[in-house]
């Protein structure tokens, strides 16, 4: 699909590890060794709900303008929802982004299990290098591992709204996180690895259960998913599916690319 996301006409604000969408399993079938869904959920709900609102002030209401990307929908392509993701925060900074295959190149992305979040950081500074170096003088993006939603909305609010990209490039940073899938909608409680990129979030009252952010689904049928290209889900619910992916996938430190 080929047609931009209008931006919100408010202020304008925008979030992607071993991105796999692989491995995946119905949430009553969760692999040894993780946590079983329901008391997951549960208990990461209340970590959440207890680190809900840092007393920074809110940001305003903000909506990049990308486009929407779709992954083949076929068995070949069903962990490339970290180069899906790229996609999609690479169409902020340009008009025409790279195909999906030098994406996944650029990535070292390996098709049995999609990619890291160290490498999808390379990726993303390596094919954006002509457009930022020359202005900034350095890469734009870099990982880290957010252990409390705090963090998160810390990345959020500089970098979907950054003053420095909105004046040097004329739109906001979109940021790329890690989570697993089985508590997002549109997945039908299908567990797996999973990278997303925010374009969007309403952080006007500063309540993790009421804020909201809007972010891209790239990946097909085949990679179990079955809703529609973007997505706005509360704080409160980014951070669950986060908070299982610091548990389901420790392996992959970087889970917050920013």
């Amino acid at each position: 699909m080929d047609s931009r996301v209008v931006g919100w006409p408010l202020l304008l604000v925008a979030l992607m590890g071993l991105c796999a969408c692989q491995a995946a399993q119905p949430a009553s079938a969760a692999p040894a060794g993780t946590r079983a869904p329901a008391a997951a959920t549960t208990t990461l709900q209340a970590a959440a709900t207890a680190t809900a609102t840092p007393a920074a002030t809110p940001a305003a209401v903000i909506r990049l303008s990308v486009r929407p990307f779709k992954e083949p929908n076929d068995y070949a392509h069903r962990n490339y929802c970290g180069a899906g993701a790229t996609e999609v925060l690479l169409s902020a900074w340009e008009s025409q982004t790279p195909d999906l295959e030098t994406v996944a190149r650029a990535a070292s992305l390996d098709p049995r299990s999609g990619e890291t979040g160290a490498n999808a950081v390379v990726a993303i500074n390596t094919l954006l290098g002509p457009i930022v170096r020359p202005l900034l003088g350095h890469d734009r993006y870099a990982g880290d591992h957010a252990t409390s939603l705090g963090a998160v909305l810390t990345a959020l609010r500089a970098d979907l709204a950054d003053s420095e990209s909105l004046a040097l490039f004329d739109h906001g940073v979109p940021v790329m996180v890690q989570t697993m899938t089985r508590s997002m909608p549109g997945w039908n409680g299908w567990n797996a690895t999973h990278m997303i990129t925010i374009v969007g979030a309403d952080l006007t009252t500063g309540n993790a259960d009421v804020d909201t952010v809007t972010y891209a689904e790239t990946p097909s049928t085949v990679a179990a998913y079955g809703g529609p290209p973007f997505q706005t889900i509360t704080l409160h619910r980014l951070w669950v599916a986060m908070q299982q992916y610091n548990t389901d996938s420790p392996s992959d430190p970087v889970n917050l690319i920013h």
